[in-house]
């Protein structure tokens, strides 16, 4: 259950958010649950922040730093997260479909069944990312670096990989074609 203290100062924008977010380094915001819809969130601070099981659809979170955060099961359908810190978080079970993720840092984050459906992550950085059993149909992967990525039964089913780097990506019953693979920038000892 969300703290309804946060939740009101978050309410009171960005501005003040992340100004309370400097006063108060060593607290855990505990913003989960909540209903945030077409909000304008760009540059907050929600590193560490638990948004588990939040409904964030049509929200821009554009530029901000969700580095570490709990989103799990969380709804971002619709979301702007282009350019958005997400190193290490927890989207598992989180829904995506047709967000925008594009150049967004997910490296080491975990989005494991999480739904990325006709998601853009142009020139995403998703190195070392657990994408086990993730739907990435039709997904815009073009460019993104997938470096030592866990794509084990993923469903690439129609997804862009031109121009993508798979390097030492785990692709052990992922659902792909070769002709994907074949558009790939790299793809040295990748595992099938």
């Amino acid at each position: 259950m969300a703290n309804q203290q946060q939740y009101y100062i978050l309410q009171q924008g960005v501005a003040v958010w992340n100004q309370w977010r400097k006063k108060h380094p060593d607290i855990l915001p505990d913003l989960s649950g909540i209903r945030l819809i077409k909000a304008n969130l760009v540059r907050a601070d929600l590193s560490r922040t638990n948004l588990s099981r939040a409904s964030l659809s049509r929200i821009d979170l554009s530029e901000s730093d969700l580095g570490e955060a709990n989103l799990n099961g969380t709804i971002l359908f619709q979301a702007n997260l282009n350019q958005t810190n997400l190193s290490k978080a927890n989207l598992s079970l989180a829904f995506l479909v047709r967000s925008e993720l594009i150049r967004a840092n997910l490296s080491g984050a975990k989005l494991r069944e999480a739904n990325l459906s006709n998601v853009d992550l142009y020139r995403a950085d998703l190195m070392f990312t657990d994408l086990t059993g993730t739907i990435l149909s039709e997904a815009n992967m073009s460019g993104a670096y997938l470096n030592g990525a866990h794509l084990y039964r993923a469903n690439l089913e129609s997804a862009d990989l031109s121009g993508s780097i798979l390097d030492e990506a785990n692709l052990r019953g992922a659902i792909y074609s070769e002709e994907q693979l074949s558009r790939a920038k790299s793809c040295y000892n990748i595992i099938r």
